[in-house]
C-alpha cells in the first residue's frame, strides 16, 4: 500500500527540505512546491491527504486556502497553515476558510507526527 501524500508549500528550501525528511520518516510520501504557484494543480493530480501552505509567499496562503477548499478536487484535503507569526486575526481567518490547523514556525520536533496522523498514519516510521 502506498504511503499518504501531503504537499509541502513553503517558499524556504530549508524548511521544505526538512519537511520533506521528516514526512519521510513519519511514513508520508511529499510532493513539494518552493514557489506557491502550483499548489492547486499539484494538490489536483497527487491528491494529498494533508497540504502544508505557508501563509507567506509568492502567493498569498489564504487566497491559496481559499482556492483549495473551493475545488471539488481538492476541498476535501487537510490543510496545515504555517506562519511565521502567532496573529489571532489571521489564525481565525484560516479556520473560517477551512484551514484544519495553524501552526507557527519555528514548529516543534512533534509537528510532523501530528500531520502524518492527520493523514491517517497510526505510527510514525522512524
Amino acid at each position: 500500500m502506498l504511503p499518504p501524500v501531503v504537499l509541502i508549500s513553503d517558499d524556504e528550501p530549508l524548511v521544505v527540505s526538512a519537511l520533506t525528511r521528516e514526512a519521510r520518516r513519519s511514513g508520508l510520501a511529499s510532493v513539494a512546491d518552493t514557489t506557491s504557484t502550483h499548489v492547486l494543480s499539484l494538490a489536483r493530480r497527487h491528491r494529498p491527504a494533508v497540504i502544508i501552505l505557508d501563509i507567506h509567499q509568492h502567493q498569498d496562503g489564504r487566497d491559496l486556502l481559499a482556492q483549495l477548499k473551493q475545488d471539488p478536487q481538492t476541498r476535501d484535503c487537510k490543510v496545515v497553515i504555517l506562519s511565521g507569526v502567532e496573529d489571532q486575526f489571521t489564525r481565525h481567518v484560516c479556520f473560517e476558510l477551512g484551514a484544519d490547523a495553524y501552526e507557527v514556525k519555528p514548529f516543534d520536533h512533534t509537528f510532523m507526527t501530528r500531520v502524518a496522523r492527520m493523514a491517517g498514519v497510526t505510527q510514525a516510521a522512524h
